[in-house]
């Protein structure tokens, strides 16, 4: 699909939120809002994860005839890396917390690390060059990681007083 149209890239983020999904319905027996939040969460992080990633190798995508949005419309493939850090920030701010898939606590617990992914999604989207875009990719390898942890801390590790 890469050779053909950007929309490869969305393609990819559903594909890659449908395996912890089936895994979320296979435990619990349903589908419920709190697995689409979790699904949703990991749909939104591809989006700077890949756009940062792809950003310094475009030419090599340009070359191989890939249509992937850091060749075709390089001002689309940074504002949707700011766009989908800002809504993972309101996910895991309201999303995950109204849904039951955490507590509320991990609202103000994962603030600083979603915020930290919409600055530097930001500096990507206003000066992307190899810097913002190096700096942007390696903090998404450590973003979800955390905020997934932190989601399972926050709904199974503190006793109920």
């Amino acid at each position: 699909m890469k050779r053909y149209s950007m929309a490869c890239t969305w393609v990819g983020a559903v594909v890659g939120a449908i395996a912890p999904l089936m895994g979320y319905v296979g435990a619990s027996g349903y589908v419920d809002s709190a697995s689409l939040v979790m699904a949703a969460v990991l749909f939104c992080w591809q989006f700077p994860h890949f756009n940062s990633l792809s950003w310094n190798i475009r030419g090599d995508y340009t070359r191989a005839g890939y249509r992937v949005m850091c060749a075709v419309n390089q001002r689309l493939c940074r504002l949707t890396s700011l766009r989908y850090s800002l809504a993972l920030l309101l996910l895991c701010s309201l999303g995950a917390p109204m849904t039951g898939l955490t507590a509320w606590s991990f609202a103000l617990e994962s603030l600083p690390f979603n915020a930290l992914l919409l600055h530097l999604s930001y500096k990507f989207y206003r000066n992307a060059d190899a810097k913002t875009s190096r700096s942007l990719f390696h903090y998404t390898l450590l973003h979800l990681p955390l905020i997934m942890m932190l989601m399972a801390v926050s709904k199974f590790g503190h006793s109920p007083d």
